[in-house]
């Protein structure tokens, strides 16, 4: 959507908007640091995301105020800083810093809340996807300001072959042209971005707006017409949003309300079951995540050391990771091992190699084959790839580990079905209030 300019200007210290930014700012330094300040830790991203399939763990409702501070990469957190920037002040300016604040952190609930609901659209494999970033929080100071400042002039640039096209467009026209290709993006699956979390975050943000912002509003109102007080904006005065802009956005929110209740009746709750998986090598922790589907097939992601990779790539070759054959069963292996051969390639250079794995362990496992807790002393060979200047040099490094995981859940599809009726719930007022409530609520 490129960049946007001007807006409300306030007459206070946007001091909530000043204070996220800062605080989004140094999560970003703490998560990043070791990736160089490019990319978020992987680490971080898998242990404090959002993961819809844990919505209803108190884990999971945690993590929903934790991703909405955690950024992927350094333009993730730009783009976002900015737009709340340019946003925020206003709407902060209008309600005050605490209103702000809870506009904030319940849009971010309720872009999680969207997000889970539209799981379905994208594959149910996104259950075990984390989420992270204040899109969907700074979405709903964008709902927030459409209602309070649709009138107000933006100045609104896009690169064209490399030169920026700049034009000034009225805000009500160009949030509801933005909150259009969400919608859109969303429906299309494009890309890796959540889009109906930064739909429901918009939806959201009107109904605190009209919920928490009415009273604010009148206020300021009836001090204009005590005063003659003009609250300080670009552009022409104009209440309310247009008859166009209204029928545009009520539609969409209808549209996304059925198309989530549809979505959740037709969802097999139980076609996809995540695991927690606490995974501890050689005294470094990690977590990951395991997605398991009812034929049996499973993957696992989110390993943010080499040694945790190592150790769930040999488990899993050696079939002690998941195995349906071992529902309900516990192994010992302490004594005598249980020895074997696996093969590890490095798809980056064409190489294959077979390696021995020696473990001495224990472990248990629920009634579909996940392990629920093994513990115990691998020996294996290391494969290190040493790239030279003429040729690649392979070499074997024995080496071993101690390690334990323990995991939590499943967690299956479910919260896909508890999030949809308050989404379609919120979806439909949010349309009432564009339809019908927005006059009450524009200041410019």
């Amino acid at each position: 959507m490129g960049y946007v300019f001007g807006g409300a200007v306030p007459k206070r210290f946007p001091l909530v908007t000043a204070a996220t930014v800062v605080v989004n700012a140094v999560v970003y330094i703490a998560t990043s640091y070791t990736e160089h300040f490019v990319r978020a830790s992987q680490g971080y991203i898998y242990r404090y995301g959002y993961i819809p399939a844990l919505l209803l763990s108190y884990e999971g409702v945690a993590r929903i105020f934790t991703s909405m501070f955690l950024h992927a990469d350094i333009l993730h957190l730009l783009f976002n800083m900015y737009f709340l920037y340019v946003f925020g002040r206003g709407v902060e300016d209008l309600v005050g810093s605490r209103r702000f604040l809870l506009l904030y952190l319940v849009s971010g609930l309720g872009a999680a809340l969207f997000h889970t609901a539209s799981v379905p659209v994208s594959g149910l494999e996104a259950l075990a996807i984390p989420a992270v970033g204040a899109s969907g929080a700074i979405s709903g100071v964008l709902g927030a300001y459409l209602m309070f400042f649709p009138g107000t002039s933006l100045v609104a640039c896009f690169p064209v072959l490399l030169l920026p096209f700049c034009f000034t467009v009225r805000a009500s026209a160009y949030l509801a042209f933005w909150f259009a290709l969400q919608v859109l993006y969303g429906y299309m699956r494009v890309g890796g971005v959540a889009f109906f979390a930064h739909a429901g975050g918009f939806v959201t943000g009107i109904f605190v707006a009209w919920a928490l912002g009415r009273s604010k509003v009148a206020e300021l109102r009836a001090f204009r017409w005590l005063s003659s007080f003009g609250y300080i904006v670009f552009g022409r005065y104009r209440e309310g949003l247009g008859l166009f802009t209204k029928l545009v956005l009520a539609s969409l929110m209808v549209v996304m309300a059925l198309s989530l209740l549809y979505y959740s009746a037709g969802t097999d709750v139980a076609q996809v079951a995540v695991y927690r998986g606490d995974v501890s090598v050689d005294g470094r922790t990690d977590v990951v995540l395991l997605r398991v589907s009812s034929d049996g097939s499973y993957s696992y992601s989110g390993a943010a050391t080499a040694e945790t990779t190592i150790v769930l790539t040999r488990l899993h070759k050696m079939g002690v990771l998941v195995n349906q054959e071992l529902a309900r069963e516990s192994l010992d292996f302490r004594q005598k091992p249980l020895e074997g051969e696996v093969e590890i390639r490095v798809e980056a250079y064409g190489i294959s190699r077979r390696v021995p794995v020696i473990l001495f362990f224990s472990a248990t496992y629920d009634d579909r084959g996940v392990v629920r807790a093994i513990g115990g002393l691998m020996r294996t060979r290391v494969v290190e790839i040493v790239p030279t200047y003429a040729h690649v040099v392979v070499r074997e490094v024995p080496a071993d580990f101690d390690f334990s995981i323990t995991s939590t859940g499943p967690y299956t599809g479910e919260p896909v079905t508890v999030a949809a009726a308050p989404s379609a719930v919120l979806s439909l007022i949010s349309a009432y209030v564009v339809a019908k409530r927005d006059a009450e609520l524009s200041v410019s």
